[in-house]
C-alpha cells in the first residue's frame, strides 16, 4: 500500500504487483513506439540515446536497488539508503551512438525483461521491503517501480515532443 498525502489528507493506494509488471512492459513498448516516430532536435539526445539511457538505468539503478531492498528485508537488516544517481549522459550518448534504433529498442526490451524477471521473483512478503531515497523518501518496492514508470514517462515525453 502506498500513502499519498495531498492538501493535508492521506489517501491509501494499493498497486497490485501484477499491474505493475504489465505496466513495466507496456511502458517500454510505448517508449519504443514513440522513438520510432520521433525526430532528434539539435542539441538533444537521439531516440537511440534515450532508449539506451532507460536501459542503463534499468540495469544499473533499478535492478540493483530492488535486489538490495529485498536482500535487506530478507536478512532483517536495516533499510538501504540511496542517493540520486544516473549513468553519465556523455558516456550514454557515446555508448549508443553507433547503433540503429531497432538494435537499441531490442536491447531496451531485453533489459526491461530482465527487470521484469527480478520483479516477478520477489516473494509476496518481500514487497514490503523498503529503502530510503534522498529524493523519494522512504519507499517500498511498488513505490520504486512507480518511479521506474515515472522515469520512463519523463523520457517518453521528450520523444513525443520531438
Amino acid at each position: 500500500l502506498d500513502e499519498i498525502r495531498e492538501m493535508g489528507q492521506t489517501f491509501v493506494m494499493a498497486v497490485a504487483p501484477a499491474v505493475l509488471m504489465v505496466e513495466l512492459v507496456m511502458s517500454i513498448d510505448r517508449m519504443i513506439q514513440s522513438a520510432q516516430h520521433s525526430r532528434t532536435r539539435v542539441g538533444e539526445w537521439s531516440a537511440e540515446t534515450i532508449l539506451g539511457h532507460v536501459s542503463q538505468v534499468d540495469e544499473q539503478v533499478w535492478i540493483p536497488r530492488i535486489n538490495l531492498m529485498v536482500a535487506a528485508h530478507n536478512s532483517g537488516g536495516g533499510i538501504p539508503e540511496f542517493a540520486w544517481w544516473e549513468p553519465d549522459p556523455n558516456e550514454t550518448e557515446k555508448a549508443f551512438s553507433g547503433f540503429s534504433l531497432d538494435e537499441v529498442a531490442a536491447h531496451a526490451m531485453s533489459v526491461r525483461t530482465n527487470l521484469l524477471s527480478v520483479v516477478r521473483d520477489i516473494p509476496a512478503e518481500a514487497w514490503t521491503a523498503k529503502a530510503k531515497h534522498e529524493n523519494f523518501g522512504e519507499i517500498d518496492v511498488a513505490g520504486l517501480l512507480i518511479q521506474v514508470l515515472t522515469h520512463d514517462e519523463e523520457h517518453r515525453a521528450s520523444l513525443v515532443g520531438s
